[in-house]
């Protein structure tokens, strides 16, 4: 669609860069910013959701069209990603606000989980794909906030952005991402112990 050159020259605009060029209407600047986060997006809302791809297909697009619409209030001090994460999040909880299936989001049942102080590692005797595969599925178990928080860490963005995300306290982002590590080690010693390695 464009010039080779200005292909290169949309890699190396920075975000900042890009959503300037694009409200001054040079449509190009969205495409690249589209192009550079879209895969990520999707990869999070994709996890966040497990299972639910119509879901996933509408927050996707719904995100990005409040991007489009929002874009001119986009404050430069913060990531661009993270914003844009920020947007999704609230969708989501619009969606389940308006289904009434929020009610697994409380953090109440992780309060005291069963860990052990011993540094186990069943990891070290599973291939690539078990690992994975086992990762995957103890991250889909996790309560909604703290996978969410462990995703969000995944894809760099900070427990200070985090807990604007979550509208939550950055001790409180800290606390869900501890409760995710236990629960998911807590997990992964349950399916070592069961005979899965």
């Amino acid at each position: 669609m464009y010039g080779n050159m200005e292909n290169g020259l949309k890699k190396e605009l920075s975000d900042s860069e890009l959503i300037n060029s694009f409200l001054k209407d040079e449509l190009y600047a969205f495409e690249a910013l589209y192009e550079r986060y879209r895969k990520q997006l999707y990869a999070y809302l994709y996890r966040l959701l497990p299972g639910q791809h119509a879901l996933v297909e509408d927050i996707f697009q719904q995100t990005w069209i409040k991007v489009i619409n929002q874009l001119h209030g986009y404050r430069h001090n913060q990531k661009f990603l993270a914003w844009v994460i920020r947007i999704s999040h609230n969708l989501a909880i619009d969606h389940f606000r308006k289904t009434k299936r929020e009610g697994q989001n409380d953090f109440g049942d992780d309060k005291n989980p069963l860990l052990s102080d011993e540094k186990y590692e069943p990891w070290k005797n599973i291939d690539r794909a078990e690992l994975s595969e086992a990762l995957e599925d103890c991250m889909r178990k996790l309560p909604a906030d703290q996978r969410e928080v462990f995703l969000l860490r995944q894809d760099d963005i900070s427990f200070k952005e985090i807990a604007e995300i979550q509208k939550c306290s950055i001790n409180t982002a800290l606390g869900r991402m501890q409760y995710a590590l236990r629960n998911m080690q807590k997990q992964l010693s349950e399916w070592n112990n069961k005979g899965n390695l």
